[in-house]
């Protein structure tokens, strides 16, 4: 029986054996296809946000502070292709994730400590409530989507403990926290059908309980089909 084909394409169009062999390990019960956006021949089902340089802080109303590096052209193109493509779904890893807190109206915490170069816990809430797992991370800024409504973000996950004891604005200085924060590591903004993952689940062995959880993740929340 031949699979239903399935259309990805990446935001800033630049394809990657890791990153194409992980999305089709998570897509496994369709035929996938990798699209070129500049020249795309099918409407793409899936928009891949991925990894890379820090996020404009003039996006979300800050200055740019002193850690914070920037490439304003990827930004610009990767945010027109988010609004062209609005209503697809899209998967945010790391910078991607970042970038799609920061289009769906968050913040983001310009500077964080001891959350690059690591392995560490990941808790769940909701469906997966109880249930922690460990995914790779490098990271020094973090998503903040605290700065909206109840309704317009969705935390799923957050880092079992408190890595960071510094949480720097664009004035560099510590960024007052709300009472109930908890350090995100997985955000979904339903009105935009983005799915924010700030670790790197591209790098886990698909035969693990961690990719396992991310894989019914996407699909449950943004494929549906």
């Amino acid at each position: 029986m031949n699979k239903q084909k399935f259309y990805v394409a990446y935001a800033n169009n630049i394809s990657s054996a890791l990153y194409d062999n992980f999305i089709k390990n998570v897509l496994s019960d369709y035929d996938v296809e990798i699209l070129d956006l500049k020249n795309p021949k099918k409407f793409p089902d899936l928009i891949i946000f991925t990894g890379g340089e820090d996020v404009d802080p003039s996006k979300y109303g800050e200055n740019k502070g002193k850690h914070t590096f920037c490439n304003e052209k990827r930004d610009k193109e990767e945010e027109k292709i988010f609004y062209n493509f609005a209503g697809t779904p899209k998967l945010g890893i790391c910078r991607g994730a970042q970038l799609l807190t920061v289009l769906s109206g968050g913040g983001l915490i310009q500077h964080v400590e001891n959350h690059t170069n690591c392995n560490h816990l990941i808790s769940f809430l909701n469906e997966f409530k109880g249930l922690e797992i460990e995914l790779p991370s490098t990271h020094h800024q973090m998503m903040y989507p605290y700065n909206l409504k109840k309704e317009n973000y969705e935390l799923i996950a957050y880092s079992t403990y408190f890595r960071s004891g510094v949480y720097l604005d664009g004035k560099n200085e510590q960024k007052k926290l709300k009472n109930d924060f908890l350090e995100p590591e997985i955000v979904f903004y339903p009105s935009y059908n983005s799915l924010a993952i700030q670790a790197h689940p591209e790098l886990v062995s698909c035969d693990t309980t961690a990719f396992n959880t991310i894989k019914s993740l996407i699909l449950s929340k943004i494929i549906k089909k």
